[in-house]
């Protein structure tokens, strides 16, 4: 499904990736985990075209992603760690879905603000707070409108960046089962950046552990305690 080979990335003068490949296979929720500085957003923001690597190549189901050119934008969709950030404060809830709906001209027009009020609906956003501009809403509330948002464009690969560190511990809990219901329902092929294994190992079927710019683990996520080789993978194992 997506594939990246050999990417590369510096910020002054530093290498922030190097040499990077990975493979999300279609269904897959892959975990990507490591400490502050490691790259991890850097590497998700490339996946989806936010960032130009310096080298290297990324594909999606075959084809070269470039980024700004094609249906990338739609068919890799990227939930930022404060979803505040890909919502529109003139926007209301409905306003955002029905954005996305208009902007890759999905479904006729008749249909788009039933659609936007069931996603919203479907993901636990009462239609009470449809109208809603998301300053009136909480993290948790902007949260789920921003996944109905990327939804809405009915992507092949969702990327989530820290999707739960500006939660509170209820919200994050409740998030985590809605991600899970997302899968369950979509099968989309996800990327979860985190820094805390916890969420990962609810949600992810392989773990990759980023150091220094670089993977240096790739494991199925039951085999992460037995099977870790390298010693920040084997700190993170014995937190489970």
């Amino acid at each position: 499904m997506l594939t990246a080979r050999g990417l590369s990335k510096r910020f002054h003068g530093r290498d922030v990736l190097r040499g990077i490949d990975l493979t999300i296979a279609p269904g897959e929720v892959v975990g990507l985990i490591g400490h502050s500085g490691a790259g991890k957003s850097t590497l998700a923001r490339c996946l989806v075209g936010l960032e130009r690597a310096e080298a290297g190549e990324i594909t999606l189901a075959g084809e070269k992603v470039v980024p700004g050119k094609g249906n990338t934008r739609q068919r890799i969709q990227y939930l930022w760690q404060d979803p505040t950030q890909s919502l529109s404060p003139f926007l209301t809830a409905t306003g955002a879905i029905m954005e996305t709906l208009a902007g890759f001209d999905i479904g006729p027009r008749a249909g788009r603000l039933a659609r936007a009020a069931s996603l919203l609906e479907t993901l636990g956003l009462p239609r009470a707070l449809h109208d809603r501009r998301p300053h009136s809403l909480s993290g948790g509330q902007c949260q789920r409108v921003a996944l109905a948002r990327a939804l809405a464009a009915a992507p092949q690969v969702l990327i989530l960046d820290e999707p739960l560190s500006s939660l509170d511990l209820a919200t994050q809990v409740s998030t985590i089962g809605l991600l899970r219901e997302v899968h369950a329902d979509t099968g989309l092929a996800m990327l979860i950046v985190s820094h805390d294994l916890a969420p990962l190992r609810q949600l992810a079927d392989r773990i990759l552990v980023l150091d220094a710019s670089r993977v240096v683990e790739d494991l199925a996520m039951v085999d992460l305690a037995c099977k870790a080789k390298h010693p920040l993978a084997r700190a993170y194992a014995a937190t489970l």
